[in-house]
């Protein structure tokens, strides 16, 4: 790959799902002879935004740009993530009205709330894998209990038990289409000081029937669950999804008041300083500092591929060794998997 260009492919992306760009700038960069499409394509799929670029391109009137083959992928793409948001939506509604029958105090989070929300203009805009929902701790085992004895007979798991995780097992309706994890708190337990999930509960708003975060709440909790529930902190690395679901939210509030209290601690104001380098949305908001060391470095690493493939090398490699060190030490369900896995051999 050539110097700088996965950081050109990243700008390109920021540049289309922008609301800033003006139109005519775009489509002139669009147009030129050596743009990547198939380096948008790979990059785009991998950030989980493709039906995004094309819906920001079809608002935009740029669908022209678009490659005769590639215009008709992605509307193909796009309609059946429309088709699977709807479907998952339907889903939200009937699991809501279930957690609302047996009074069991919940919010919807992330991707689920969003849909719910209708904050896009085109509901296939946004990529969903499962429905994440916040549950009261005292009543989250009944929770999972309701939904196992209403469908999601089938469970995901770890092969061992967990302490501390931030979820219970995943739960599987074979006839629905997303997986349902119960969350009885929003992060990790080293980071449940950044918010707790009783806070969020005690404030809930409720839209179209939905319990809801509110929107600074939701707007905090997508980014610093990609943060640190995510490693992006970890990693310095950018998601393109987490970013267009933040420069959505903040077209509906004030940056301002949403940035008030994320750019307090190092992982939203990491983040923010990288939203801010790829998008001309964030530019011009004086309470967000440039110049931070992790933006330095992600310009580094985005630079010179090699050297940041190393970098997130070593850093996988330190953080699997020292995570299952810990998990050796302080988890003997753990520590009883790993010897049955060394010792019992299937005959």
């Amino acid at each position: 790959m050539p110097l700088g260009h996965l950081s050109t492919t990243y700008q390109r992306i920021a540049d289309i799902l922008s609301f800033e760009v003006p139109t005519d700038t775009l489509e002139g960069t669009l147009n030129q002879d050596n743009f990547d499409w198939d380096a948008i394509v790979v990059e785009g799929s991998k950030h989980l935004v493709l039906p995004a670029i094309y819906c920001r391109l079809k608002a935009k009137n740029l669908l022209h740009c678009l490659p005769v083959d590639l215009k008709s992928y992605l509307e193909e793409l796009t309609a059946i993530n429309r088709n699977r948001n709807t479907a998952i939506l339907k889903q939200v509604n009937s699991i809501s009205d279930l957690l609302q029958k047996h009074h069991i105090p919940h919010v919807f989070l992330k991707g689920s709330a969003l849909l719910a929300l209708n904050v896009y203009e085109d509901l296939a805009e946004r990529m969903v894998g499962d429905i994440d929902i916040l549950i009261e701790k005292q009543q989250i085992q009944k929770a999972f209990h309701v939904l196992r004895q209403n469908g999601y007979s089938q469970t995901r798991s770890f092969n061992y038990q967990t302490n501390g995780f931030r979820h219970l097992d995943s739960l599987i309706n074979p006839n629905a289409l997303a997986a349902v994890e119960l969350h009885e708190e929003l992060f990790n337990q080293r980071y449940t000081y950044l918010m707790r999930g009783s806070e969020m509960l005690n404030s809930k708003m409720t839209i179209n029937s939905l319990s809801m975060p509110k929107p600074k709440q939701l707007y905090e909790h997508i980014i610093l669950a990609s943060q640190v529930n995510d490693y992006s902190y970890f990693y310095n690395s950018f998601n393109f999804k987490i970013a267009y679901d933040t420069l959505v939210l903040s077209t509906m509030n004030q940056q301002e008041e949403l940035n008030q209290d994320l750019v307090q601690t190092k992982y939203g104001m990491a983040f923010l300083s990288i939203l801010q380098f790829h998008f001309k949305d964030f530019r011009s908001k004086e309470l967000i500092k440039t110049g931070t060391r992790k933006l330095f470095l992600y310009k580094l690493e985005n630079k010179f591929p090699i050297l940041r493939s190393l970098i997130r090398g070593l850093k996988y490699l330190s953080f699997y060794i020292f995570s299952r060190l810990e998990l050796l030490l302080t988890n003997m369900s753990y520590r009883k998997y790993i010897i049955n896995k060394i010792f019992i051999f299937d005959k």
